[in-house]
């Protein structure tokens, strides 16, 4: 049986699936929760498609699903862009333009498609449902779940999107076997966020080996703690679902240097990479600031470490500039004011407004530095 958890939503509620090799049972899960459509349209990515797309094919047309459309775009960050959102929403168009048969809509893969696809999702005739499928270990623990969807925009991450909730998030770890061990590395950034600030009983738990066995895709640890990040997350989400209260920017913790690291270099890292540096950034400023204390600190960077996640992108003082740049465009920034989110102790956070520019000048520059702390 999977593990359900509950993202309490009122009206907009929705339950995140989590267990292994249930693709098969795709189709008739969704009709038990309450989707039955006709019609589907599934956005992918080639590599996915490949890989999952006939057996999730086959458990739709089982179910009694009659028209299966599949749309492909790119699954680097550098394809969320308002082309191929344009391009997927044209597609939606062409295939379903009758109001009367419009698709379910399912996004099978990353966090691109996840964010692309609900964007459209949430656009295409004012919303239509769609259900996240999660196939990297960053989607499953973050992206899929809170209904945060967007595209990048302007040279900024994320600044089109929509606060829209899919109908079921439908998480097959046994998709993860197939990640590229770098993707699979990256996932581990969000889950020690998760630790870092919102339980302490996480942080313990990976350091006392829960990590590695992630990295082994050990299957009972997977699923439990993918299962308790979702937990962590949905709780999170429940209180504050639009983003207006500042309880969910406990979720942007390394998200703010992160997200214009990995910008300004084109990418060139990925989204857990970018994340990790910013958490490393954002624990030095807690420390300057007296928010935290050096063994904190060094606690952090280990679980970094033994994650193989970097410190730091050092050679590249060239991204400073645009670094800077792409800070000072942060969603969280109000009225010419930084706000950042800092780490006090495990499962513990502060949100911190205008911070001194130079400080943040210095965790900018020390990112782009070799990181020389044992």
């Amino acid at each position: 049986m999977p593990t359900r958890i509950d993202v309490a939503l009122g009206p907009r509620s929705y339950p995140v699936l989590v267990h292994s090799e249930c693709l098969p049972q795709l189709g008739t899960t969704l009709r038990s929760n309450g989707l039955a459509q006709t019609n589907a349209f599934v956005l992918t990515n080639p590599d996915v498609a490949a890989l999952y797309f006939s057996a999730l094919e086959t458990s739709l047309k089982n179910a009694g699903f009659l028209r299966i459309v599949r749309h492909e775009i790119p699954a680097s960050e550098e394809g969320k862009n308002w082309d191929i959102f344009s391009a997927t929403c044209a597609a939606l168009l062409e295939h379903f333009p009758d109001a009367g048969a419009s698709p379910l809509v399912l996004l099978l893969g990353g966090g691109v498609v996840g964010d692309l696809g609900g964007f459209a999702a949430a656009v295409y005739r004012r919303g239509v449902p769609f259900v996240q499928i999660p196939t990297t270990l960053l989607a499953a623990v973050d992206s899929s779940v809170g209904g945060k969807v967007a595209v990048n925009f302007g040279g900024v991450k994320n600044i089109m999107g929509a606060f829209s909730q899919p109908r079921l998030v439908f998480c097959d770890l046994a998709t993860l076997k197939t990640l590229p061990p770098r993707e699979l590395r990256s996932g581990t950034a969000e889950i020690i966020k998760y630790g870092a600030v919102c339980s302490n009983t996480l942080f313990e738990e990976l350091e006392a080996g829960a990590l590695e066995k992630l990295l082994a895709l050990d299957p009972d640890t997977l699923e439990d703690i993918v299962s308790k990040c979702v937990q962590l997350k949905a709780a999170v989400v429940a209180q504050d679902e639009f983003d207006k209260l500042g309880i969910r920017n406990v979720l942007n913790f390394g998200h703010t240097i992160g997200h214009a690291l990995e910008l300004s270099a084109h990418y060139a890292l990925t989204h857990g990479e970018a994340i990790s540096i910013g958490m490393a950034a954002a624990t030095r400023l807690a420390l300057r600031l007296g928010l935290c204390s050096p063994e904190f600190q060094t606690r952090l960077e280990a679980l970094l470490r033994r994650a193989g996640l970097p410190l730091s992108h050092p050679g590249h003082p060239e991204l400073f500039d645009p670094m800077l740049r792409a800070l000072q465009l942060d969603k969280k920034f109000r009225n010419g004011k930084n706000l950042f989110v800092l780490p006090n102790a495990p499962g513990a956070w502060k949100q911190v407004e205008d911070i001194p520019w130079p400080l943040i000048h210095s965790a900018m520059r020390e990112a782009l530095e070799e990181t020389t702390r044992p």
